[in-house]
């Protein structure tokens, strides 16, 4: 991997990210906040007619788009939204055309273009990857802010080079994990021996040796205390900031990288139809 200028920035602001939403069969919305606290304020969604998701956002019928603040509340808006979609993350998508839509923490949307992004490949959760020059193996990497700012940074790539694309992390060919703050830096992930990535979400993965990491907002990865009632081997649906096990249990991870079951007495996330991811 060859660096250009590389300068990992450390940084104390706790910028929101993990705002998320989980659409019942039923069609009610459960939403949740950047601290882990889940709602249920009477917003429904009919599941068959959501045409994209992300992380904090979807959109219904391919007209109206929905997105939520760090608060955990729901909005909707008219969007023009494109037609072909070349690639999505857990705040953004970007059209064939080189528009780019960005859902910054408050839900607001922001709505860029350039040609550059025509080309774009590797869409992470927070990030992508567009070729430096036609012909050439080397690759930009952008980030996306949670203040919905798309930023280039100093890091050079080759093509194939980064093999695991999750929510706000990557890991390349030689196994070293990356991961990208709310705020866009970047931070290479050392004082671990984290192993292949085999089960990914926005915030959080499993790795082959069975271990469950987060990723806190200022990009630190975790090995954070698990809840009691958590047994990894029974989840199997992965959300942006949360994942359901078998029983229908939801755990929410916060933006400091912390794990909790959040029971809904009046819901059963067995019947959870659409995930944020």
């Amino acid at each position: 991997m060859k660096f250009l200028a590389v300068s990992f920035l450390v940084t104390l602001s706790f910028a929101a990210r993990a705002q998320s939403y989980v659409i019942m069969e039923n069609g009610i919305v459960v939403t949740t906040d950047t601290t882990g606290l889940t709602y249920d304020f009477g917003h429904f969604a009919y599941p068959q007619k959501i045409t994209l998701k992300g992380g904090q956002y979807f959109v219904e019928d391919g007209t109206v788009l929905a997105t939520i603040d760090e608060t955990g509340l729901l909005f909707r808006k008219y969007e023009l939204i494109p037609e072909k979609i070349l690639g999505k993350g857990l705040n953004y998508f970007l059209s064939s055309e080189g528009v780019a839509y960005a859902i910054d923490r408050k839900g607001s949307v922001k709505i860029s273009e350039f040609e550059v992004f025509r080309s774009a490949v590797n869409f992470g959760g927070t990030f992508f990857t567009v070729p430096r020059s036609p012909g050439l193996p080397a690759l930009d990497l952008y980030v996306v802010t949670s203040d919905g700012v798309i930023q280039k940074t100093e890091l050079e790539f080759q093509e194939r080079e980064i093999v695991e694309f999750g929510g706000t992390y990557f890991m390349t060919n030689r196994g070293v994990l990356h991961t990208v703050g709310a705020d866009g830096s970047v931070h290479l992930e050392t004082a671990s021996r984290i192993g292949v990535l085999q089960r990914r979400g926005g915030n959080y993965f499993v790795d082959s040796a069975g271990l469950l990491y987060t990723v806190t907002d200022t990009g630190k990865v975790m090995l954070p205390a698990l809840p009691v009632s958590l047994r990894l081997s029974t989840v199997h649906r992965f959300g942006s900031n949360y994942f359901i096990d078998q029983a229908g249990r939801l755990f929410v991870v916060d933006r400091w990288g912390s794990i909790f079951e959040k029971p809904m007495r009046d819901h059963d996330f067995r019947q959870a139809k659409v995930i944020s991811l």
